[in-house]
């Protein structure tokens, strides 16, 4: 069983857990998801189910679409409301402050990531050494910030957005780093990924529906090439196919392509690299 599960993950829940969940409830040996979601942030959670985890590298620079609501006047530690207040102030912004605020993060940005996040120090998990109550320092990251959009203000404190940005933004840092542009501070407290790239919350299956329910899952999963739209595929033939799939190189006319996707009657045998008039083989995804 080879392909994708589009999951709408619940808040309280992490994404690992999310994982184990589908992993047991149908028994599979091979399962991981496309992009962490905070355990207290909802949404889309891109499931890939045996070889299409493979597919992960090629998620690195999907876009994602977010909702996120903020409160001003305090900040946690962990930027969200899952721990305590270290900072409080009684200065809230204006909508009109906040709204030409957003325009300057707009574009590559630098940001540091929140110390409760699953970034690795010396091999162990940023929020595990701030949970032991270990000093955490996380070197700047550079997103980008395709839309931030201040949708409207709920009550006198707290805003909502829409964040479109690239894979590896930390929205709390986003927020936390308005906030600081307009001398105050902020916490989010509410998140939701809306989209990854295809996978989109308006047809995703929720957790709950997904594991109390009898669904075949074959009858679910999305096909690895129909989720990755932007990559070509090659029709080969039968022996074309069986060199590619033995290791060999094979001769094209076609011109020179990063990745590709290589099918026979209707069967994907992974994504390969055109270079030079040679096809060749760098991701194995035939189902045994």
């Amino acid at each position: 069983m080879i392909g994708f599960l589009n999951v709408y993950k619940p808040q309280g829940m992490s994404s690992a857990a999310v994982v184990g969940k589908i992993k047991k409830k149908f028994n599979l040996k091979k399962v991981g998801h496309m992009g962490t979601l905070d355990p207290l942030a909802c949404g889309v959670l891109p499931i890939a189910v045996g070889k299409a985890t493979k597919m992960f590298d090629y998620f690195l620079n999907k876009k994602k679409t977010y909702i996120v609501n903020c409160e001003f006047g305090y900040e946690t530690s962990s930027l969200d409301l899952g721990t305590e207040k270290i900072n409080e102030t009684s200065l809230v912004p204006t909508l009109e402050d906040v709204v030409k605020a957003t325009k300057s993060f707009l574009g590559k940005i630098k940001q540091q990531p929140p110390i409760y996040s699953a970034k690795k120090i010396d091999g162990k998990k940023a929020y595990e050494l701030a949970r032991d109550g270990k000093d955490v320092v996380l070197k700047d990251v550079e997103v980008e910030i395709f839309k931030f959009d201040c949708l409207s203000q709920i009550n006198n404190t707290t805003f909502k957005f829409e964040i479109e940005c690239s894979s590896g933004t930390y929205v709390r840092s986003l927020i936390r780093d308005l906030a600081y542009k307009l001398n105050t501070y902020a916490t989010v407290v509410f998140l939701e990924r809306t989209k990854t790239d295809f996978f989109d919350a308006t047809n995703a299956i929720k957790l709950d529906d997904l594991l109390s329910s009898n669904i075949n899952l074959e009858n679910v999963l999305i096909k690895i090439e129909q989720t990755f739209k932007n990559i070509k595929q090659v029709q080969v033939d039968n022996l074309q196919f069986d060199k590619l799939k033995n290791g060999l190189i094979i001769k094209t006319n076609l011109s020179d392509e990063n990745n590709v996707f290589i099918v026979y009657d209707n069967q994907l045998l992974g994504v390969a690299e055109i270079k030079n008039k040679q096809i060749k083989l760098k991701t194995y995804l035939l189902e045994d």
